[in-house]
Protein backbone atom coordinates (compact mmCIF):
# COMPACT_ATOMS: atom_id res chain seq x y z
CA UNK A 1 0.00 0.00 0.00
CA UNK A 2 1.33 3.60 -0.92
CA UNK A 3 2.13 5.40 1.62
CA UNK A 4 0.03 9.07 1.76
CA UNK A 5 2.32 11.94 1.28
CA UNK A 6 1.57 14.48 3.94
CA UNK A 7 0.22 18.41 2.95
CA UNK A 8 -0.07 21.13 5.22
CA UNK A 9 -2.83 22.98 4.37
CA UNK A 10 -2.30 26.56 3.02
CA UNK A 11 -4.36 28.53 6.08
CA UNK A 12 -2.61 26.16 8.59
CA UNK A 13 1.76 27.18 6.76
CA UNK A 14 0.45 30.96 6.93
CA UNK A 15 -0.48 30.56 10.48
CA UNK A 16 2.89 29.53 11.43
CA UNK A 17 4.38 32.08 8.83
CA UNK A 18 2.96 34.91 10.62
CA UNK A 19 3.82 33.64 13.85
CA UNK A 20 7.82 33.04 12.85
CA UNK A 21 7.30 36.70 11.15
CA UNK A 22 6.12 38.28 14.34
CA UNK A 23 9.44 36.04 16.12
CA UNK A 24 11.64 37.71 13.54
CA UNK A 25 10.23 41.02 14.11
CA UNK A 26 10.70 40.84 18.11
CA UNK A 27 15.01 39.70 16.64
CA UNK A 28 15.15 42.52 14.76
CA UNK A 29 13.63 45.16 17.65
CA UNK A 30 16.15 43.79 19.75
CA UNK A 31 19.21 44.64 17.39
CA UNK A 32 17.63 47.89 17.26
CA UNK A 33 17.81 47.14 13.51
CA UNK A 34 17.02 50.59 11.70
CA UNK A 35 17.87 52.43 8.04
CA UNK A 36 16.57 56.12 6.60
CA UNK A 37 15.49 56.50 3.17
CA UNK A 38 14.74 59.83 1.25
CA UNK A 39 11.23 61.16 0.11
CA UNK A 40 11.42 64.36 -2.32
CA UNK A 41 9.05 66.68 -1.22
CA UNK A 42 6.95 67.76 -4.48
CA UNK A 43 6.59 71.18 -3.53
CA UNK A 44 10.03 72.23 -2.57
CA UNK A 45 11.67 69.21 -4.66
CA UNK A 46 13.98 68.85 -1.19
CA UNK A 47 14.98 66.02 0.05
CA UNK A 48 13.47 64.58 3.34
CA UNK A 49 14.58 61.97 6.09
CA UNK A 50 12.66 58.96 6.56
CA UNK A 51 13.49 56.59 9.51
CA UNK A 52 12.64 52.72 9.40
CA UNK A 53 12.64 50.56 12.24
CA UNK A 54 11.61 47.38 12.84
CA UNK A 55 7.99 47.06 14.64
CA UNK A 56 8.29 44.34 17.52
CA UNK A 57 4.83 42.34 16.95
CA UNK A 58 5.57 39.49 19.36
CA UNK A 59 5.18 41.34 22.85
CA UNK A 60 2.19 42.80 24.99
CA UNK A 61 1.47 45.91 22.21
CA UNK A 62 1.82 43.16 18.95
CA UNK A 63 -0.89 40.61 20.40
CA UNK A 64 -2.91 43.19 21.69
CA UNK A 65 -2.78 44.60 18.00
CA UNK A 66 -2.92 41.05 16.51
CA UNK A 67 -6.37 40.27 18.27
CA UNK A 68 -7.63 43.13 18.06
CA UNK A 69 -7.16 43.68 14.55
CA UNK A 70 -8.13 39.96 13.20
CA UNK A 71 -11.20 40.85 12.42
CA UNK A 72 -10.94 44.16 10.33
CA UNK A 73 -8.00 42.49 8.72
CA UNK A 74 -9.95 40.15 7.21
CA UNK A 75 -12.99 42.81 6.79
CA UNK A 76 -10.90 44.76 4.77
CA UNK A 77 -8.84 42.30 2.52
CA UNK A 78 -8.81 43.39 -0.77
CA UNK A 79 -9.96 39.89 -2.27
CA UNK A 80 -12.82 39.21 -0.13
CA UNK A 81 -15.35 41.40 -1.23
CA UNK A 82 -13.83 41.45 -4.83
CA UNK A 83 -13.98 37.96 -5.02
CA UNK A 84 -17.28 37.83 -4.11
CA UNK A 85 -18.75 40.71 -6.50
CA UNK A 86 -16.78 39.37 -9.40
CA UNK A 87 -17.83 35.09 -8.61
CA UNK A 88 -21.40 36.63 -8.98
CA UNK A 89 -21.28 38.27 -12.36
CA UNK A 90 -19.08 35.01 -13.54
CA UNK A 91 -22.04 32.50 -11.73
CA UNK A 92 -24.70 34.16 -13.97
CA UNK A 93 -22.74 33.89 -17.05
CA UNK A 94 -21.65 30.18 -16.73
CA UNK A 95 -24.69 28.81 -15.19
CA UNK A 96 -27.48 30.16 -18.07
CA UNK A 97 -25.36 28.26 -20.19
CA UNK A 98 -23.58 31.39 -22.14
CA UNK A 99 -20.38 30.51 -21.61
CA UNK A 100 -19.96 27.40 -22.54
CA UNK A 101 -22.23 27.94 -25.67
CA UNK A 102 -19.48 30.76 -26.63
CA UNK A 103 -16.84 28.93 -25.89
CA UNK A 104 -18.04 26.32 -28.00
CA UNK A 105 -18.55 28.44 -31.00
CA UNK A 106 -15.20 30.19 -31.07
CA UNK A 107 -12.94 27.17 -30.52
CA UNK A 108 -14.48 25.21 -32.92
CA UNK A 109 -11.82 23.74 -35.32
CA UNK A 110 -9.00 26.04 -33.70
CA UNK A 111 -5.60 25.10 -32.23
CA UNK A 112 -5.93 24.98 -28.83
CA UNK A 113 -2.05 26.89 -28.12
CA UNK A 114 -4.28 30.33 -30.17
CA UNK A 115 -6.72 30.32 -26.42
CA UNK A 116 -3.68 30.14 -24.35
CA UNK A 117 -1.36 33.05 -26.00
CA UNK A 118 -5.27 34.86 -25.95
CA UNK A 119 -5.66 33.92 -22.05
CA UNK A 120 -2.33 35.64 -21.64
CA UNK A 121 -2.98 38.39 -23.71
CA UNK A 122 -5.87 39.41 -22.09
CA UNK A 123 -4.57 38.79 -18.45
CA UNK A 124 -1.73 41.29 -19.55
CA UNK A 125 -4.57 44.23 -20.58
CA UNK A 126 -6.53 43.36 -17.96
CA UNK A 127 -3.75 44.18 -15.59
CA UNK A 128 -4.84 48.12 -15.98
CA UNK A 129 -8.31 47.53 -14.48
CA UNK A 130 -6.34 46.54 -11.22
CA UNK A 131 -8.45 43.42 -8.88
CA UNK A 132 -10.86 42.90 -11.73
CA UNK A 133 -8.49 40.22 -13.84
CA UNK A 134 -8.01 38.30 -11.18
CA UNK A 135 -11.51 37.80 -10.13
CA UNK A 136 -13.31 37.65 -13.19
CA UNK A 137 -10.63 36.15 -15.87
CA UNK A 138 -9.23 33.57 -13.57
CA UNK A 139 -12.49 31.81 -13.52
CA UNK A 140 -13.43 32.27 -17.53
CA UNK A 141 -10.14 30.66 -18.54
CA UNK A 142 -10.53 28.03 -16.43
CA UNK A 143 -14.14 27.78 -17.95
CA UNK A 144 -12.45 28.14 -21.28
CA UNK A 145 -9.95 25.57 -21.09
CA UNK A 146 -12.51 23.08 -19.75
CA UNK A 147 -14.55 23.65 -23.09
CA UNK A 148 -11.54 23.06 -25.21
CA UNK A 149 -11.06 19.81 -22.94
CA UNK A 150 -7.89 20.95 -20.57
CA UNK A 151 -7.29 20.99 -17.05
CA UNK A 152 -9.15 24.13 -15.93
CA UNK A 153 -6.42 25.31 -13.51
CA UNK A 154 -4.21 25.50 -16.83
CA UNK A 155 -6.19 28.20 -17.31
CA UNK A 156 -6.01 29.91 -14.12
CA UNK A 157 -2.08 29.49 -14.33
CA UNK A 158 -2.26 31.36 -17.25
CA UNK A 159 -4.59 34.61 -16.67
CA UNK A 160 -2.92 34.41 -13.80
CA UNK A 161 0.54 34.40 -14.79
CA UNK A 162 -0.07 36.91 -17.48
CA UNK A 163 -1.97 39.33 -15.22
CA UNK A 164 1.13 39.26 -12.29
CA UNK A 165 4.50 38.84 -14.42
CA UNK A 166 2.24 41.19 -17.20
CA UNK A 167 1.85 43.78 -14.98
CA UNK A 168 4.11 46.57 -16.65
CA UNK A 169 3.06 45.68 -20.26
CA UNK A 170 0.21 46.91 -21.72
CA UNK A 171 -1.17 48.36 -25.30
CA UNK A 172 -2.15 51.67 -23.65
CA UNK A 173 -0.81 54.29 -20.94
CA UNK A 174 -2.94 53.08 -17.83
CA UNK A 175 -2.65 53.40 -14.16
CA UNK A 176 0.69 52.15 -13.89
CA UNK A 177 2.08 54.94 -15.48
CA UNK A 178 0.37 57.51 -13.97
CA UNK A 179 1.77 56.17 -10.85
CA UNK A 180 5.09 55.39 -11.92
CA UNK A 181 5.24 59.32 -13.32
CA UNK A 182 4.28 60.71 -9.97
CA UNK A 183 7.08 58.96 -8.04
CA UNK A 184 9.97 59.44 -11.58
CA UNK A 185 9.08 63.85 -12.09
CA UNK A 186 9.67 64.39 -8.20
CA UNK A 187 12.78 62.54 -8.12
CA UNK A 188 13.63 63.70 -11.45
CA UNK A 189 13.92 67.25 -10.01
CA UNK A 190 16.81 66.07 -7.81
CA UNK A 191 19.25 66.69 -11.00
CA UNK A 192 17.18 68.55 -12.81
CA UNK A 193 14.39 71.04 -12.29
CA UNK A 194 13.35 71.21 -15.75
CA UNK A 195 13.32 67.94 -17.16
CA UNK A 196 9.45 66.64 -17.62
CA UNK A 197 8.73 63.01 -18.08
CA UNK A 198 6.42 61.71 -20.23
CA UNK A 199 3.58 59.67 -19.65
CA UNK A 200 3.81 57.99 -22.60
CA UNK A 201 7.56 57.28 -22.08
CA UNK A 202 7.36 53.63 -21.95
CA UNK A 203 4.10 52.89 -24.58
CA UNK A 204 6.59 51.32 -26.94
CA UNK A 205 8.32 49.44 -24.70
CA UNK A 206 4.77 48.48 -22.98
CA UNK A 207 3.62 47.13 -26.57
CA UNK A 208 6.66 44.98 -27.63
CA UNK A 209 6.82 43.54 -23.84
CA UNK A 210 3.04 42.81 -24.28
CA UNK A 211 3.44 40.86 -27.38
CA UNK A 212 6.25 39.15 -26.62
CA UNK A 213 5.21 38.15 -22.62
CA UNK A 214 2.02 36.76 -24.07
CA UNK A 215 4.07 34.06 -26.66
CA UNK A 216 6.27 33.32 -24.29
CA UNK A 217 3.51 32.37 -21.68
CA UNK A 218 1.98 30.52 -24.22
CA UNK A 219 5.08 28.55 -24.99
CA UNK A 220 5.16 27.98 -21.16
CA UNK A 221 1.87 26.86 -20.59
CA UNK A 222 2.38 24.04 -23.65
CA UNK A 223 5.27 22.91 -22.43
CA UNK A 224 5.21 22.82 -18.50
CA UNK A 225 1.74 23.92 -17.00
CA UNK A 226 -0.74 21.77 -19.52
CA UNK A 227 1.56 18.28 -19.28
CA UNK A 228 1.98 18.94 -15.33
CA UNK A 229 -1.62 19.54 -14.70
CA UNK A 230 -2.73 16.28 -16.87
CA UNK A 231 -6.49 15.72 -17.98
CA UNK A 232 -9.32 17.18 -15.93
CA UNK A 233 -12.54 15.06 -15.04
CA UNK A 234 -15.83 16.54 -16.09
CA UNK A 235 -18.40 14.26 -15.23
CA UNK A 236 -18.88 16.10 -11.78
CA UNK A 237 -19.04 19.43 -13.84
CA UNK A 238 -22.46 20.97 -14.79
CA UNK A 239 -23.16 22.31 -18.20
CA UNK A 240 -19.85 21.21 -20.05
CA UNK A 241 -20.11 18.38 -23.02
CA UNK A 242 -17.41 18.46 -25.17
CA UNK A 243 -19.16 16.03 -27.75
CA UNK A 244 -22.43 17.91 -27.82
CA UNK A 245 -22.72 20.61 -30.25
CA UNK A 246 -24.16 24.41 -29.97
CA UNK A 247 -27.58 24.52 -31.14
CA UNK A 248 -29.10 27.07 -33.36
CA UNK A 249 -31.13 28.21 -30.58
CA UNK A 250 -28.00 28.74 -28.55
CA UNK A 251 -26.16 30.42 -31.16
CA UNK A 252 -28.98 33.02 -31.61
CA UNK A 253 -29.15 33.46 -27.15
CA UNK A 254 -24.92 33.98 -27.65
CA UNK A 255 -25.20 36.59 -30.32
CA UNK A 256 -28.24 38.36 -28.85
CA UNK A 257 -27.07 38.69 -25.07
CA UNK A 258 -23.38 40.14 -26.75
CA UNK A 259 -25.60 42.92 -28.86
CA UNK A 260 -27.13 43.53 -26.00
CA UNK A 261 -24.42 43.96 -23.37
CA UNK A 262 -22.20 46.10 -26.44
CA UNK A 263 -25.45 48.57 -25.79
CA UNK A 264 -24.84 48.55 -22.54
CA UNK A 265 -21.16 48.66 -22.69
CA UNK A 266 -21.41 51.69 -25.15
CA UNK A 267 -23.62 53.74 -22.19
CA UNK A 268 -20.81 53.20 -19.79
CA UNK A 269 -17.88 53.93 -21.88
CA UNK A 270 -19.84 57.19 -22.74
CA UNK A 271 -19.48 57.83 -18.44
CA UNK A 272 -15.86 57.90 -18.86
CA UNK A 273 -15.67 60.18 -22.09
CA UNK A 274 -15.21 63.47 -20.31
CA UNK A 275 -16.41 67.06 -21.74
CA UNK A 276 -19.62 65.16 -23.35
CA UNK A 277 -23.10 66.39 -21.98
CA UNK A 278 -24.05 64.51 -18.69
CA UNK A 279 -20.71 62.36 -19.05
CA UNK A 280 -17.79 61.73 -17.14
CA UNK A 281 -19.70 60.04 -14.43
CA UNK A 282 -17.25 57.68 -13.51
CA UNK A 283 -14.42 59.87 -13.67
CA UNK A 284 -12.58 61.75 -10.84
CA UNK A 285 -13.13 65.52 -12.66
CA UNK A 286 -10.58 67.25 -10.25
CA UNK A 287 -7.51 65.73 -11.51
CA UNK A 288 -6.16 67.90 -14.10
CA UNK A 289 -4.75 64.35 -16.68
CA UNK A 290 -7.51 62.26 -18.32
CA UNK A 291 -5.64 59.09 -17.38
CA UNK A 292 -5.63 60.07 -13.30
CA UNK A 293 -9.20 61.07 -13.90
CA UNK A 294 -9.75 57.37 -15.33
CA UNK A 295 -7.04 55.90 -13.13
CA UNK A 296 -5.99 57.39 -10.11
CA UNK A 297 -7.38 56.77 -6.77
CA UNK A 298 -10.25 58.97 -6.37
CA UNK A 299 -11.63 57.34 -9.98
CA UNK A 300 -14.97 55.95 -9.02
CA UNK A 301 -14.09 53.82 -12.27
CA UNK A 302 -11.16 52.52 -10.20
CA UNK A 303 -13.14 51.96 -7.35
CA UNK A 304 -15.97 50.49 -9.17
CA UNK A 305 -14.05 48.41 -11.76
CA UNK A 306 -14.67 44.95 -10.60
CA UNK A 307 -18.51 45.81 -9.70
CA UNK A 308 -18.64 47.11 -13.15
CA UNK A 309 -17.26 44.12 -15.02
CA UNK A 310 -19.56 41.74 -13.30
CA UNK A 311 -22.20 43.34 -14.12
CA UNK A 312 -21.55 43.49 -17.76
CA UNK A 313 -20.78 39.75 -17.64
CA UNK A 314 -23.92 38.98 -15.79
CA UNK A 315 -25.96 40.51 -17.35
CA UNK A 316 -25.12 38.76 -20.79
CA UNK A 317 -25.51 35.65 -18.91
CA UNK A 318 -28.96 36.95 -17.81
CA UNK A 319 -30.14 38.19 -21.58
CA UNK A 320 -28.61 34.93 -23.05
CA UNK A 321 -30.74 32.91 -20.43
CA UNK A 322 -33.93 34.00 -21.08
CA UNK A 323 -33.51 33.26 -24.41
CA UNK A 324 -32.69 29.76 -24.33
CA UNK A 325 -35.26 29.56 -20.84
CA UNK A 326 -32.25 28.77 -19.13
CA UNK A 327 -33.29 31.39 -16.42
CA UNK A 328 -37.16 31.37 -15.88
CA UNK A 329 -37.35 32.78 -12.88
CA UNK A 330 -35.83 35.35 -10.28
CA UNK A 331 -34.70 31.85 -8.19
CA UNK A 332 -32.88 30.73 -11.22
CA UNK A 333 -31.22 33.90 -11.29
CA UNK A 334 -30.53 34.07 -7.51
CA UNK A 335 -29.29 30.28 -7.84
CA UNK A 336 -27.01 30.95 -10.97
CA UNK A 337 -25.50 34.36 -8.64
CA UNK A 338 -24.41 31.90 -5.82
CA UNK A 339 -23.21 29.03 -7.91
CA UNK A 340 -19.64 29.88 -7.07
CA UNK A 341 -20.34 30.88 -3.82
CA UNK A 342 -21.59 27.67 -2.79
CA UNK A 343 -17.89 26.25 -2.20
CA UNK A 344 -16.94 29.34 -1.13
CA UNK A 345 -16.59 28.56 2.53
CA UNK A 346 -13.15 26.75 2.12
CA UNK A 347 -11.47 30.02 0.78
CA UNK A 348 -12.94 31.82 3.26
CA UNK A 349 -10.68 30.39 6.03
CA UNK A 350 -8.03 30.66 3.42
CA UNK A 351 -8.42 34.40 3.08
CA UNK A 352 -8.92 35.16 6.64
CA UNK A 353 -4.91 33.41 7.39
CA UNK A 354 -3.71 34.71 4.10
CA UNK A 355 -4.86 38.53 5.42
CA UNK A 356 -3.63 37.49 9.03
CA UNK A 357 -0.13 37.17 7.35
CA UNK A 358 0.32 40.04 4.31
CA UNK A 359 -0.92 42.50 7.08
CA UNK A 360 1.20 41.54 10.21
CA UNK A 361 3.91 41.48 7.69
CA UNK A 362 3.16 44.71 6.37
CA UNK A 363 2.72 46.18 10.08
CA UNK A 364 6.10 45.06 10.81
CA UNK A 365 7.86 47.01 8.45
CA UNK A 366 10.21 43.85 7.63
CA UNK A 367 9.44 44.30 4.15
CA UNK A 368 11.01 48.18 4.00
CA UNK A 369 13.64 47.55 5.60
CA UNK A 370 14.64 44.95 3.39
CA UNK A 371 13.98 47.27 0.34
CA UNK A 372 15.44 50.55 1.83
CA UNK A 373 18.49 48.39 2.87
CA UNK A 374 19.09 46.98 -0.11
CA UNK A 375 18.25 50.10 -2.06
CA UNK A 376 21.31 51.99 -0.21
CA UNK A 377 23.79 49.00 -0.72
CA UNK A 378 23.12 50.31 -4.62
CA UNK A 379 23.05 53.15 -4.22
CA UNK A 380 27.23 52.58 -2.73
CA UNK A 381 27.98 50.29 -5.68
CA UNK A 382 28.69 53.32 -8.12
CA UNK A 383 27.71 51.20 -11.24
CA UNK A 384 27.07 52.31 -15.12
CA UNK A 385 25.87 50.49 -18.25
CA UNK A 386 24.52 47.37 -18.64
CA UNK A 387 26.10 46.50 -15.04
CA UNK A 388 23.70 48.81 -13.60
CA UNK A 389 21.05 47.32 -15.58
CA UNK A 390 21.26 44.33 -14.84
CA UNK A 391 22.33 44.43 -10.73
CA UNK A 392 18.92 46.87 -10.34
CA UNK A 393 16.73 44.67 -12.11
CA UNK A 394 17.70 41.57 -9.72
CA UNK A 395 17.36 44.00 -6.26
CA UNK A 396 14.48 44.94 -7.73
CA UNK A 397 13.45 41.59 -8.02
CA UNK A 398 14.51 40.62 -4.45
CA UNK A 399 12.14 44.15 -3.02
CA UNK A 400 9.45 42.61 -4.94
CA UNK A 401 9.21 39.21 -3.01
CA UNK A 402 9.21 41.10 0.07
CA UNK A 403 7.11 44.25 -0.69
CA UNK A 404 4.63 43.40 -3.87
CA UNK A 405 3.06 46.75 -4.09
CA UNK A 406 4.31 48.80 -6.84
CA UNK A 407 3.91 52.17 -5.51
CA UNK A 408 5.55 51.89 -2.59
CA UNK A 409 8.64 50.14 -3.56
CA UNK A 410 9.05 53.47 -6.50
CA UNK A 411 8.32 55.96 -3.43
CA UNK A 412 11.39 54.39 -1.69
CA UNK A 413 13.46 53.96 -4.93
CA UNK A 414 13.11 56.46 -7.18
CA UNK A 415 14.97 58.94 -5.08
CA UNK A 416 18.00 56.67 -5.68
CA UNK A 417 17.96 54.87 -8.80
CA UNK A 418 16.23 58.12 -11.04
CA UNK A 419 19.31 60.30 -10.34
CA UNK A 420 21.89 57.10 -10.67
CA UNK A 421 20.39 56.10 -13.92
CA UNK A 422 20.70 60.74 -15.32
CA UNK A 423 24.13 60.33 -13.91
CA UNK A 424 24.59 57.01 -16.26
CA UNK A 425 23.19 58.90 -19.05
CA UNK A 426 19.84 57.40 -19.06
CA UNK A 427 16.79 58.94 -19.15
CA UNK A 428 14.22 58.76 -16.25
CA UNK A 429 11.69 57.09 -18.30
CA UNK A 430 14.39 54.26 -18.67
CA UNK A 431 15.32 53.93 -15.20
CA UNK A 432 10.96 53.76 -14.79
CA UNK A 433 11.35 50.81 -17.54
CA UNK A 434 13.42 48.82 -15.47
CA UNK A 435 11.63 49.02 -12.71
CA UNK A 436 8.25 47.77 -13.99
CA UNK A 437 10.11 45.20 -15.51
CA UNK A 438 11.95 43.59 -12.93
CA UNK A 439 8.92 44.57 -10.64
CA UNK A 440 6.55 42.46 -12.56
CA UNK A 441 9.15 39.42 -13.06
CA UNK A 442 8.57 38.49 -9.32
CA UNK A 443 4.96 39.54 -8.25
CA UNK A 444 3.29 36.37 -9.01
CA UNK A 445 4.98 34.30 -6.94
CA UNK A 446 5.34 35.36 -3.62
CA UNK A 447 2.65 34.35 -1.04
CA UNK A 448 3.10 37.89 -0.16
CA UNK A 449 1.29 38.90 -3.09
CA UNK A 450 -2.11 40.20 -1.94
CA UNK A 451 -3.80 38.11 -5.18
CA UNK A 452 -1.81 35.05 -4.35
CA UNK A 453 -4.15 33.43 -2.23
CA UNK A 454 -7.15 33.97 -5.32
CA UNK A 455 -4.86 31.42 -7.59
CA UNK A 456 -4.35 28.98 -4.58
CA UNK A 457 -8.17 29.26 -4.52
CA UNK A 458 -9.17 28.15 -7.54
CA UNK A 459 -6.71 25.68 -8.21
CA UNK A 460 -8.44 24.08 -5.04
CA UNK A 461 -11.45 24.33 -6.61
CA UNK A 462 -10.36 22.52 -9.60
CA UNK A 463 -7.97 19.76 -8.01
CA UNK A 464 -9.38 16.60 -9.22
CA UNK A 465 -7.63 14.72 -6.11
CA UNK A 466 -10.75 16.36 -3.73
CA UNK A 467 -8.56 14.20 -0.65
CA UNK A 468 -5.09 16.50 -1.45
CA UNK A 469 -4.93 19.69 -0.70
CA UNK A 470 -3.12 22.28 -3.02
CA UNK A 471 -0.22 23.98 -1.36
CA UNK A 472 1.54 27.11 -0.81
CA UNK A 473 4.27 25.42 -2.75
CA UNK A 474 1.94 23.61 -5.16
CA UNK A 475 0.99 26.85 -6.32
CA UNK A 476 4.22 28.58 -6.10
CA UNK A 477 6.05 25.74 -8.38
CA UNK A 478 3.76 26.35 -10.43
CA UNK A 479 4.53 29.47 -11.10
CA UNK A 480 8.24 29.26 -11.13
CA UNK A 481 8.75 28.69 -14.66
CA UNK A 482 6.43 31.49 -15.35
CA UNK A 483 8.98 33.81 -12.88
CA UNK A 484 12.12 32.53 -14.32
CA UNK A 485 11.21 32.57 -17.93
CA UNK A 486 9.44 36.31 -17.98
CA UNK A 487 12.20 37.73 -15.61
CA UNK A 488 14.71 36.28 -18.27
CA UNK A 489 12.70 37.85 -21.27
CA UNK A 490 12.08 41.39 -19.03
CA UNK A 491 15.81 41.71 -19.00
CA UNK A 492 16.40 40.78 -22.90
CA UNK A 493 13.83 43.48 -23.86
CA UNK A 494 15.47 46.14 -21.68
CA UNK A 495 19.11 45.50 -22.83
CA UNK A 496 17.91 45.16 -26.70
CA UNK A 497 16.29 48.84 -26.15
CA UNK A 498 19.32 50.13 -24.54
CA UNK A 499 21.66 48.26 -27.06
CA UNK A 500 19.83 48.83 -30.49
CA UNK A 501 18.49 52.39 -29.20
CA UNK A 502 14.99 51.56 -30.24
CA UNK A 503 12.48 54.07 -28.82
CA UNK A 504 11.14 53.77 -25.10
CA UNK A 505 8.22 55.93 -26.41
CA UNK A 506 6.99 58.83 -27.54
CA UNK A 507 10.00 61.14 -28.55
CA UNK A 508 11.48 59.46 -25.47
CA UNK A 509 14.65 57.27 -26.01
CA UNK A 510 17.02 55.26 -23.70
CA UNK A 511 20.00 57.56 -23.43
CA UNK A 512 19.41 61.64 -22.15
Amino acid sequence: MKKREFKLHPAILLFILTIIVMIISSVGSILNLETTYYNVNSVTGELETQVVMINNLFNRTGLQYLVSNMISNFMTFAPLCTLIVGLMGVGVAYKSGFLNAFFKIITKNKPKKLFTFLVVLLGIISSMFFEAGYVILLPIAAILFMNIGRHPSTGVTAAFAGISFGYGANLVVNGVDNTLLTYTQTATKILDQNYRVSITGNIIFMIVATFLIAYLGMIITEKYTVPKLGKFNLEEEEGIDLETEVTTREKKGVVIAILFTILVSIVLIYCIIPGLPFSGLFLNLQEKSYIAQLFGEGSYFRQGSVLIFAALLGFCGLVYGIRVKTIKNSKDLMDSMSYYLKGFASLLILIFFAAQFVLIFKETNIGVFIVVSLTELLEGMQLSGIVLIMLTFIIIMICTFFVPTLSTKWAIMSPVLVPMFMQSSFTPEFAQAVFRAADSSMKGITPLFTYFVILLGFLQIYNNKKRDVVTLTDGMSLMLPYAIGFAILWLLILLAFYIIGIPLGLNTGVMI
